[in-house]
């Protein structure tokens, strides 16, 4: 199994080569078309670019593991008797791709049965790649890791956008307004820079598989939590939560299951 790892990262690279050079190419160019499509009686954007990156992912893993089960954001997912699965979202934060604002990436996970072994993201604008290798977390090579934060008062904590919230207000009173301060706009970002100690918590929710797979392995082996709201496993239902700090964690959940 351990060379089989070294295999499967050394191959997490090179889709993300492949996907990164697509994202660079095309960012900020007028041939990048955008629609929007109908998901679960929500409508979601999706462009060119996402279509064309997942489908080149896919040809490349059915090419060399053409056994192995996928999961992607655009395409049905490609079910297999195979103890693994790739997960693939060609593109997370494609309203910030579209727009031209550089907190966008490619996200990638391999999961041997029910378990997310691999996790890599790709911010190519910014030129950070993290990936996990087993119990570490690496940015670009070099270890990082959460850092501690025990009080929500003391907590910087992340989120993409407020109408991911149902019922914003009540937990914008109840919750948010508690910390020090939030950040939103974030998308994927918003959890690496909590794998590297600057932001303490991210809490998000409409969240689908393919938005969190990739970084559950980065946050747990930087040292970090991330589960739903009520401490389940993600993808049990919607709702994310991912801390730094095993207590704030603990904290955290406790005040955001009732929002379920």
């Amino acid at each position: 199994m351990q060379k089989k790892y070294t295999d499967f990262l050394s191959f997490a690279h090179f889709l993300s080569d492949v996907a990164s050079k697509e994202l660079i190419n095309n960012y900020k160019q007028l041939k990048v078309t955008s629609s929007k499509k109908i998901v679960r009686k929500k409508f979601e954007l999706v462009t060119d670019i996402d279509l064309k990156i997942e489908k080149k992912i896919r040809a490349l893993i059915e090419r060399y593991f053409p056994h192995h089960s996928i999961i992607g954001e655009e395409f049905e997912n490609k079910k297999t008797n195979s103890e693994f699965s790739w997960i693939i979202d060609p593109i997370d934060g494609t309203k910030a791709f579209a727009t031209g604002i550089p907190v966008f990436g490619f996200l990638l996970s391999l999961k041997h049965y029910d378990k997310n072994i691999i996790g890599l993201v790709d911010l190519p604008k910014l030129k950070e790649r993290f990936w996990n290798n087993r119990n570490k977390t690496k940015l670009n090579g070099k270890p990082i890791r959460t850092k501690a934060c025990n009080k929500i008062s003391k907590a910087i904590v992340a989120s993409t956008e407020p109408n991911m919230f149902k019922n914003f207000n009540k937990i914008n009173k109840d919750i948010f307004s508690q910390f020090d301060f939030m950040r939103w706009g974030t998308d994927i970002t918003g959890y690496l820079r909590c794998a590297e100690g600057f932001i303490d918590a991210v809490i998000e929710r409409n969240i689908k598989i393919w938005d969190i797979a990739a970084v559950e392995s980065i946050i747990k082996s930087a040292g970090g939590n991330i589960s739903t709201w009520d401490g389940k496993p993600i993808g049990s239902n919607d709702t994310v939560c991912a801390s730094g700090d095993k207590k704030l964690h603990t904290i955290l959940l406790k005040s955001l299951q009732k929002f379920i």
